[in-house]
This record gives structure tokens, sequence and C-alpha cells, in this order.
């Protein structure tokens, strides 16, 4: 009898671990489509020449509580390509006062560590971090700010928490999808808020373990494949129209559309989608940081909100980037640089640098667009969606990326 195929159109996270995960649980032929020439969608890597280095295209890492994205990193063999910060202890500089603090979570549940001044940021009280909890029970159509208390703790915990997990101010932003990230790091204590980066970069990390997997599975990986259309027949998906085929559908045969929702959205007619985006902007540099510098630190009333220091780079990182879209390259990585330099005491002398736009980098977490996600299943009995856009609770990262490829392939198992 003839295996039954799925196609997977999107070579992203979500795409791959959607592949990964039908590929271990079932018998069917997996055929991934990816548009572009290479895997890993937006969070590809590639060697820069300018450089002289593989960069990943923006600074991403992992949490110890993100079980999907473990789980898979573990099928595919990838856990060790990852390392673990020893603690949750997070440094923070604000430029316009000079001041510098570390924020120092104990390991337990039990948040003591807000109890010391030591571990706190300056001019913040318990109650302000405590206060974070209210967000695990706010509304769907609440927004950060209403929790939010006045006062040092609002610049120096609640916009910077905002930022990092939502990529947006809190004054948009969904103070539902905040809480779940809270949740998922201080919640559950420092032991579950210690950042995880890759060894190398994110092809070495989780593409390329993805990709060797799947071909010991015998899945096919096909690049340069664009698709035009679907061809939509009553209720189901009769066939898959490429710029150079077409490919017809059996009835036992599904397709999971792992695409960035704008074209999900063109491709299904009545498909809603979160239709607005926040932008990122990161700025690499060519040079060694100083011993001892601290792998993040949060920046405040800087020209970029974090700055990632790595072996041989450093890279400086602005959130909601919109503002910074469209002034020169040039001037961006000049002031960005200066700043980072104060910070390390490194050199003004601007090093070799490269800076990556990425203008849709997350659907804008705010509550009207959290309502828009839609779900996995479609009205079309055999299409089936992966994204970090489709609805799982979480704002966009790399876990819900990876979760929803994983939901995609136990939706349309259990739909078989």
């Amino acid at each position: 009898m003839r295996r039954p195929t799925v196609h997977i159109v999107g070579a992203g996270f979500s795409g791959l671990s959607a592949a990964v995960h039908l590929s271990a649980a079932s018998d069917a032929q997996i055929v991934v489509h990816e548009r572009g020439a290479q895997a890993g969608g937006r969070r590809r890597s590639f060697y820069d020449e300018a450089l002289g280095m593989t960069i990943d295209s923006g600074n991403s890492f992992l949490l110890p509580t993100w079980r999907s994205t473990l789980a898979t990193l573990d099928l595919i063999g990838a856990r060790g390509q990852w390392r673990e910060e020893p603690n949750a202890d997070l440094a923070f500089a604000d430029m316009a006062t000079g001041e510098r603090w570390t924020l120092k979570p104990n390991a337990g549940k039990i948040p003591w560590w807000t109890l010391a001044s030591r571990r706190r940021a300056p001019r913040t009280e318990p109650r302000d971090y405590l206060a974070l909890r209210k967000l695990r029970n706010a509304s769907a159509d609440a927004i950060v700010a209403d929790f939010a208390p006045s006062g040092p703790a609002a610049e120096r915990l609640w916009r910077p928490f905002t930022l990092a997990a939502l990529n947006i101010d809190p004054s948009r932003a969904s103070a539902r999808l905040a809480g779940a990230m809270y949740a998922q790091t201080l919640a559950c204590g420092g032991s579950g808020a210690r950042l995880m980066f890759p060894v190398g970069d994110f092809a070495r990390a989780f593409v390329e373990p993805a990709l060797k997997y799947l071909r010991r599975r015998e899945a096919m990986v096909r690049f340069d494949r664009n698709l035009q259309a679907l061809d939509l027949a009553g209720d189901t998906i009769a066939a898959l129209d490429f710029e150079q085929d077409r490919i017809d559908l059996s009835p036992e045969d599904a397709v999971i559309l792992a695409v960035p929702p704008a074209i999900a959205s063109a491709l299904a007619p009545g498909l809603t989608a979160p239709n607005e985006f926040t932008a990122t902007l990161t700025a690499h540099y060519a040079v060694q940081p100083p011993a001892g510098a601290p792998r993040v630190q949060g920046v405040l009333n800087g020209p970029f909100h974090w700055l990632f220091c790595y072996p041989d780079r450093i890279c400086a990182s602005l959130r909601d980037a919109g503002s910074l879209m469209e002034p020169p390259r040039e001037k961006v990585a000049a002031d960005f640089w200066r700043a980072a330099a104060g910070l390390t005491g490194l050199s003004d002398a601007l090093p070799a640098w490269r800076i990556i736009r990425q203008k849709r980098a997350a659907f804008a977490a705010t509550p009207a667009q959290d309502a828009r996600r839609p779900s996995c299943p479609t009205r079309w009995r055999n299409l089936f969606l992966a994204g970090a856009y489709v609805q799982n609770g979480l704002p966009e990262t790399l876990e819900s990326a990876v979760r929803s490829g994983e939901v995609a392939a136990k939706t349309l198992l259990g739909a078989q």
C-alpha cells in the first residue's frame, strides 16, 4: 500500500520541528519544501565576509523550562550543542546615571532574593518583583502597564522584562502573554531562568542536526521551492502549485504550512492571523569582549537594550526597533559601538561590523494581535498550521516555534 505523504512547507524551526516529530512517530513519507536556499528561516546562520565569521541573524536563547525545544534537541542528538549559564544573574547598566547592578535570583521558587537590596535593582522594593505574579491572572484584553508599579521599578524591571519577553513596550504589551513568560522564568526560580546559548551557531546547534536526523529517517528536504497557491477543493487541499511544478495530493496526504502569517493568510483564504509586527535590530562587531564581561547585559537609557558578549564577537540588540529601520547602517553601527565601548571599556575605534534589521521579527504581542492567532487545525481537513504565531499561549519565542511544529505533528496524526 502507498504510504501517506505529508508536505511541510517551510524549513524554519517550526517546519523542521514538525518534520522531526512526524518522522519519529509515523511511517509517512515526509517532504519539506523551502523557498530559500537554506534551512533555518529567520534564525538562520551565515558566513559574513566583513566580520570573517559565521553569525546568526539575531540573538536568541533557550530556557531550561522550554520542554518542547529541549525534547526536540534530545531527539535529534543536539543537546550537547547548548551550554547553560551557571546562574541566573543578569547584569544591568543605566547609561544616564552611570549605575550598574546585577539581579541575582536564588535557585528555588521562593523568591527570598527580592528581600536583599544588593540582589535587586537600585531603588526598587520587594513588592515591585512580587507584583509580577499578578500577570498570570490577567484578562485577555489587559496590558502590562495596567499592572506595572510606578517609580524606578517600571524602568528597571518591568520594561526590560517586557521588551525581552515580548519585543514590545509595556504600554502595548499583552499582560497575559507576559504572564506566560513570567511563569516560565522568574516564577520557576533562578534554576528556571538560567539562559542557554549555542556552543557555536544556530546552524550547528539545531538546523544541521535536524536535517541529519531527517535524512536518516529518509525524509526529503527540497530547497528553492516557492509555493504559489493551494488548490482548494471543498474542505480539502487537492494540490500544491509551486513555481516549478504541481503536486496532486491523494486523499490520505496532508499539508503543514510552516510559513510566516502573511504568507499563510495569502495561501489560505479566510485565515485570521496576526497582521501587525515588531522589528529588531542587531549590530554584530568582530571584536573579542574583555575578560569577565557579562554574557548578557541589560542597558537603560542607551541606544540599544541588550549587549551580548560571545567569545569572538560583541552584539548589541534593540527590541521594538521600528524607529531605526531607516537611518543609515553606518550611523547606527557607530552610535551603537560608542555605547558598547563605554560599557565594556574597549577602544572607541569602530571594529568590523554588520547590522541586521528584521522588520517582521515577531507578531506584535498586543491583546488584539494575540486574539488573531489561529489554531493548528484549519477548516480544511488535511491542512495544518505551524509557526510561533499559531496560538499556544506564549509570545513569539524559539520555544513557541518548536512547540508549534510538535503540536502540528501530533494534531495531524490524531486526525488520521
